[in-house]
């Protein structure tokens, strides 16, 4: 069973979106910036690890480097400027890493989501699919799906996509970009 591109897609972008704070935590000299980076560096992980992504060993490497910087011979100030240093110097390896996974998985859903707009105004147009409140939205995208993939002149495209997106994706993205009132 292929992994959902969709859900990998929007977990990783909005682990990038989330950075800049983390960025912030260092340059305000945040208490709490070393807690703050490895964590985002967890939950990074989680998302790699999920998706049988290779990275995920290098995410951990980064984590590794920082958790490192405790143990030192030195105790007191020296271990948490050490550990400070480590973390600060990481940053941007450790976006560039994730930004690097995400992406040909986002170039990906980009080139699907275009195929997926050109079926929906050629399904729209043939004015065969019509919606009326008393469907549910879901049965109304999954409809819309089949009929993609029995019609002759979109099954191609159709096909495409199924060689490119798990079924799940296809219809979170045709849910995502459909606009009910080309269907009234």
């Amino acid at each position: 069973m292929k992994k959902s591109q969709f859900i990998l897609v929007s977990h990783l972008k909005e682990q990038l979106l989330g950075f800049p704070a983390i960025v912030s935590s260092l340059e305000k000299k945040d208490p709490f910036f070393i807690e703050k980076m490895i964590s985002w560096l967890k939950a990074v992980e989680d998302i790699l690890s999920t998706h049988s992504i290779s990275e995920v060993s290098e995410i951990a490497g980064f984590r590794s480097k920082i958790l490192a910087g405790k143990i030192s011979d030195d105790r007191g100030i020296h271990t948490k400027k050490n550990q400070l240093k480590i973390t600060a110097a990481l940053l941007y390896e450790a976006q560039n890493c994730v930004l690097n996974v995400l992406l040909p998985h986002e170039n990906k859903m980009n080139e699907c989501r275009e195929i997926t707009k050109q079926l929906l105004a050629l399904t729209a147009q043939s004015k065969t699919q019509v919606y009326h409140a008393d469907i549910k939205f879901e049965d109304f995208v999954q409809k819309i799906w089949w009929y993609i993939l029995s019609d002759n002149d979109l099954r191609i495209g159709g096909i495409k996509l199924k060689s490119m997106l798990s079924e799940m994706d296809i219809i979170m993205l045709i849910a995502d970009e459909i606009d009910i009132q080309d269907f009234s």
